[in-house]
């Protein structure tokens, strides 16, 4: 017999070895791919349905908060808070935007007195948009009283404007917090909608011609309510 071509069966087995490794190697990296499409295709599903929920819960509760505070009548609700109304106010191509006229409204109390924003020109004015189940509107609350208290003799004028909830929540939270400044139920959110405010906490700044200086949105703590301030007090 003949000597055996051991070379030419090892260089073979090599390379079919090395054929087999490439092979096994493209498989398996085929398989991490598909594995790591099916995850990021789960992960988009997965995000995607959490927002719709989100959304989606976000609407009943508006919703249900909407329902809760319908407008109750005025001989109803405590002598120390106001209702907001539109009625008979004008306010033509008015936007609440900075260097431009604030918007007017108007409110009035159990008593049969009103108001309208423009009644306190010639003093510098803070609206403010809030309700009672806001964390951060919480937060702020005992800042705008104490500001109030410090500048009310000044002219300082803040109108703190309770967005589409029941008179009784409002009046436990003015209670709670000692509020003494003017507070309007917005029930049908006739003025939020009227100052395009859909999140809460939002702050106006108007100086004394009637004039937005600022727009503030979200918590303002007290050292930036400070700040906010000299540019409407004189």
């Amino acid at each position: 017999m003949g000597e055996r071509p051991w070379g030419v069966i090892i260089n073979s087995s090599l390379f079919v070895s090395s054929k087999m490794a490439k092979q096994t190697k493209r498989y398996s990296s085929k398989r991490v791919k598909k594995a790591s499409n099916r995850n990021r295709n789960l992960f988009i599903v997965l995000l995607v349905a959490g927002v719709v929920l989100a959304v989606a819960a976000g609407a009943l509760f508006f919703q249900h908060s909407t329902q809760s505070a319908a407008p109750a009548d005025i001989s109803q609700i405590p002598d120390d808070l106001a209702v907001a109304t539109l009625a008979g106010v004008r306010n033509q191509g008015t936007a609440p935007v900075e260097n431009k006229p604030a918007p007017n409204f108007a409110f009035r109390y159990p008593d049969g007195s009103s108001f309208t924003l423009a009644d306190f020109q010639g003093k510098p004015v803070i609206v403010n948009f809030w309700a009672t189940w806001c964390p951060p509107c919480r937060r702020e609350m005992p800042g705008l009283v104490n500001a109030y208290e410090t500048y009310k003799d000044d002219g300082l004028v803040i109108l703190e404007v309770d967005v589409a909830e029941p008179a009784q929540a409002v009046a436990q939270f003015v209670q709670e917090y000692n509020m003494t400044m003017p507070v309007i139920l917005d029930q049908r959110q006739e003025v939020a909608r009227l100052y395009r405010t859909d999140s809460f906490p939002t702050t106006f700044f108007i100086d004394s011609e009637g004039v937005i200086q600022l727009r503030w949105t979200g918590y303002l703590p007290e050292d930036q309510l400070a700040l906010n301030l000299k540019k409407i007090m004189p």
